[in-house]
């Protein structure tokens, strides 16, 4: 039904007044909806420019794990452009391998946990690249999680510079090593001259003596001791020199100091007088052969800072609590209980203008020859890695003093020392087939001579290639092998591992005086049952041969 046409004027006003209200509206609200609109989208430029600038692959994914935001370094590691990445799966664009690396957590972000990995993946380029990746994940006012960004680092120049640095500091420790070692070398020299001259004069006595029988054993009981004495200065050498890997485990610190100041006093002037207060028996994790370096170190300083007019070296070993000495400095303490080494001189002291230098490599006072000034630095650097600080205590004219706390472990219970009392007993006749090998003749004839003796029968081959050879053609003629590590054309390593490819039940000792590249952890995982250090001790060689061939025949019934 229309309307009466006396309403028609009404209706045109109406429809009127709805235009100019509307076309009002428009102008006053759209130019400031439109400038919003263009500021947001400008925001949007603004953001995805930052984050294509930024030197990481960012990237923001949704709870189906379709990629949603890339920046242009990711599309530069993926090899492809964002249109071809935007909304696809994560497990469409990553290969399957690296995938396969990130889904677990994938899985914690999409439950609504952060966290950072690194990974090494291998890029379109076909270059490994290790990365650091952070995920974080999105929630809604609910707690649902919308999805996740991820920001992922290549730290690949990083590790590889920590590393070369890792490297350079070892090199720098061992040089500092050969250093100290051409300091000594006179004392360990002057040492071992004493020790031959008493073994040669007590084989003179024998030979002097050779009707009472009393006289011989004595004599003979002198020279063994000598030749001990050689061998733990000769292991107490090789132990400072070798260039090895940290090998941190729980030591007591008293024994490392002991073995330092013996091999200290042959070298040190006797017109320099050591003083010892070692009052603890507490434990510390450490690298042994890094905290003899330590003491040499600092106990070589202290001599040189005495110098001609001698003085005293004070050596002082306690427990301390951090709280109970603390340094004045804003040094980290990592727990209460400390083990305080204490190395004291009576010397020249340090001025105040150079302390704050002496930690620095390649500083040092001493006259040419007399230092590279690697010492102290690398001290510096060996403490700081046991979680340990070094303090300087001095004044010029009275002295220095070196504080070094190392933070104490907790004290095992001894175990009960049982050799002795198996030393005691007597033993019974070996039994078993053994083969001997080594290139020294000397060598060959003692032991075959003492194996024979316990009851073993004993086969000599004074190469490894003669060895292998003759196991090769009756290998079940064998029961157990003691070999030599160094040895010409093939090496005692080689000869092991030949023989284990063909019975990888025979049990091997590892005979070896000193080989850098080849160390006991390296025997026992190739196989070898035991790793020994040469002079062979024929009581605990005879006890070892023992052991492995009970527990062979054990096996085998």
């Amino acid at each position: 039904m229309k309307p009466p046409d006396h309403h028609k004027p009404h209706l045109a006003a109406r429809r009127k007044f709805l235009e100019l209200s509307l076309e009002s509206t428009r102008k006053s609200y759209y130019p400031q909806l439109k400038e919003q609109l263009a500021r947001a989208k400008e925001n949007e430029e603004h953001l995805q420019l930052l984050i294509d600038n930024l030197p990481a692959l960012i990237s923001y994914v949704d709870a189906s794990q379709r990629y949603v935001l890339v920046n242009r370094e990711l599309e530069k590691v993926f090899g492809m452009d964002r249109d071809q990445i935007i909304g696809r799966k994560m497990k469409h664009i990553l290969t399957a391998e690296n995938y396969a690396k990130v889904e677990p957590h994938i899985q914690y972000a999409l439950a609504g946990r952060s966290g950072r990995i690194e990974v090494a993946y291998n890029t379109k380029q076909n270059e490994k690249k290790l990365y650091e990746i952070n995920y974080v994940p999105e929630t809604d006012q609910h707690g649902h999680v919308d999805g996740f960004y991820i920001l992922s680092i290549d730290i690949t120049e990083k590790k590889q510079a920590e590393k070369e640095r890792a490297a350079l500091e070892d090199r720098l420790r061992q040089a500092h090593k050969m250093e100290a070692i051409g300091t000594l070398s006179g004392g360990i020299a002057h040492d071992f001259n004493n020790i031959l001259s008493g073994m040669y004069g007590f084989s003179q006595l024998v030979e002097t003596h050779k009707n009472d029988p009393d006289k011989v054993e004595e004599y003979n009981r002198k020279i063994f001791e000598s030749a001990q004495r050689a061998s733990l200065l000769i292991q107490q050498i090789l132990s400072f020199s070798r260039q090895s890997k940290s090998n941190k485990h729980p030591i007591r610190l008293l024994l490392i100091l002991n073995e330092a100041l013996t091999l200290l006093r042959s070298s040190i002037p006797s017109h320099i007088e050591i003083k010892k207060n070692l009052n603890s028996r507490a434990k510390v994790l450490a690298d042994p052969t890094q905290l003899h370096q330590v003491i040499m170190n600092l106990c070589t300083n202290a001599y040189h800072a005495m110098g001609d007019e001698g003085g005293t070296l004070t050596v002082t070993l306690e427990e301390e609590t951090a709280f109970g000495n603390n340094t004045g400095k804003d040094t980290p303490w990592t727990q209460e209980k400390y083990l305080r080494l204490s190395v004291s001189d009576t010397g020249h002291g340090i001025e105040d203008q150079i302390k704050e230098k002496i930690f620095d490599p390649y500083f040092t006072t001493k006259k040419i020859g007399r230092g590279t000034g690697l010492g102290l630095a690398v001290v510096a650097g060996i403490v700081e890695k046991h979680n340990g600080h070094i303090e300087l205590k001095t004044t010029p004219g009275q002295g220095t003093t070196f504080h070094v706390y190392l933070p104490v472990v907790t004290d095992t219970p001894a175990t009960a020392e049982t050799p002795n009392a198996m030393a005691s007993q007597k033993e019974p006749p070996g039994f078993g087939r053994i083969m001997l090998v080594d290139d020294e003749a000397l060598i060959l004839e003692v032991l075959e001579t003492f194996l024979s003796g316990k009851g073993y029968q004993v086969t000599t081959y004074d190469t490894g290639v003669s060895a292998l050879a003759a196991f090769t053609e009756a290998p079940d003629q064998f029961d157990l092998i003691v070999t030599d590590m160094t040895m010409p054309k093939m090496t005692g390593d080689k000869l092991s591992g030949a023989v284990l490819e063909i019975r990888p039940d025979i049990p091997i000792i590892m005979c070896t005086g000193y080989n850098e590249n080849f160390s006991k952890t390296d025997a026992l995982e190739a196989g070898i049952a035991r790793y020994i250090q040469k002079p062979t001790d024929l009581s605990a060689l005879s006890s070892i041969i023992r052991e492995l061939l009970s527990n062979k025949n054990a096996r085998s019934i």
